[in-house]
């Protein structure tokens, strides 16, 4: 905020100008602050030392972290001017949505490199930080790698695999896993067959025992017996895997999909807002980021030189990422309101 400089403050205030001025770029004897808002604990650890920390060295920046983003929170933020956020992470679907409904400041890609990014992961007021895939998830004590689901068939197949089902209480992806269960293939997919969807997803209902809202919940749901199979963030599962919790996964006809960084409108630190998402979406970044990380890094020049082991584990070889299926961020931009409205009718009913 601007003060009004009265001849009392005046010296004060050129002295200070010629010590920044003294200074170089980004190391003021005063740490400036900005607020970053990611979603849990272990995403924060995730970026601590690669993205955080580095920042924070190389800028004089102490950076104040929030969890988790609500996105009825920015919305306020946003609208009553009072923006306390300065970057949030958020869904690459919720990012292009509410960036075109004017809550996100424009991204300056002067400033942003661009370069490993694409149409769809660096967007005018979005740029993709990680990636991370929805899968088939079970547990392997009580089904062998010989007998293990690899298709949305088989998720819906109860005499194969008998017991619950559960997953993300979220028309995205629910409704194309619907659709690829039916026998529609991946390049016929969209637009959805919506009325085919909750035509197929009627026939398995009784069998969603649980409709998860926080990934951390699945490896509970399958260890617990609540859940045959459920969908699951990937990187959930493998960080629960080093852990020797029972869980596995596949990414056969998993969906990928990204989170990202976007600059909340009415910031008053969009500049440093701004150098923070260039730095941390860089290609050396997001090498150092995949290296410690379980999702993945968005930038695919930084993919590429991860070791062979690494984008095994981060299920991002070529190979995995051909059986992959990408979502669709722009049907769901302008079909979500009347979807979600129609998903959240069908739970009830």
């Amino acid at each position: 905020m601007l003060k009004r400089i009265t001849v009392m403050t005046l010296v004060f205030a050129l002295s200070a100008s010629l010590v920044a001025c003294s200074t170089k770029e980004g190391n003021s004897d005063q740490a400036q602050k900005l607020t970053i808002v990611d979603w849990d604990a272990n995403s924060i650890s995730y970026r601590q030392a690669a993205v955080y920390d580095a920042f924070e060295k190389k800028y004089n920046v102490k950076i104040e972290l929030e969890t988790p983003p609500d996105y009825g929170k920015l919305q306020a933020m946003v609208d009553s001017g009072n923006v306390t956020w300065d970057v949030v992470n958020v869904d690459s679907f919720y990012g292009k949505l509410a960036g075109q409904q004017g809550l996100f400041e424009p991204l300056d890609y002067n400033v942003i490199n661009k370069e490993g990014y694409n149409d769809q992961t660096a967007t005018a007021n979005f740029i993709a930080s990680d990636s991370f895939a929805t899968v088939i998830s079970w547990n392997p004590t009580k089904i062998d790698a010989a007998n293990a689901p690899k298709t949305w068939a088989d998720f819906w197949d109860t005499s194969k695999y008998p017991g619950g089902r559960s997953a993300y209480k979220f028309p995205a992806p629910t409704i194309e896993m619907a659709l690829l269960a039916d026998g529609v293939t991946k390049d016929k997919l969209y637009p959805l067959d919506v009325d085919r969807a909750f035509k197929k997803l009627d026939g398995i209902k009784k069998e969603f025992k649980t409709w998860w809202t926080s990934g951390a919940q699945v490896p509970e749901l399958l260890t617990n017996g609540t859940a045959t199979l459920s969908t699951a963030y990937d990187g959930t599962l493998t960080a629960q895997k080093k852990k020797g919790t029972p869980v596995e996964f596949t990414y056969e006809n998993a969906f990928r999909s990204y989170l990202g960084w976007v600059i909340p409108k009415g910031t008053k630190n969009k500049d440093l807002a701004m150098k923070f998402i260039a730095f941390s979406t860089s290609q050396d970044v997001q090498l150092e980021y995949g290296k410690n990380a379980d999702y993945a890094p968005a930038n695919q020049k930084a993919i590429d030189k991860l070791s062979d082991a690494d984008k095994q584990r981060l299920g991002v070889t070529p190979e995995l990422q051909e059986m992959q299926i990408a979502a669709d961020d722009s049907y769901w931009i302008e079909n979500f309101d009347k979807l979600n409205e129609r998903f959240g009718q069908w739970l009830l009913e």
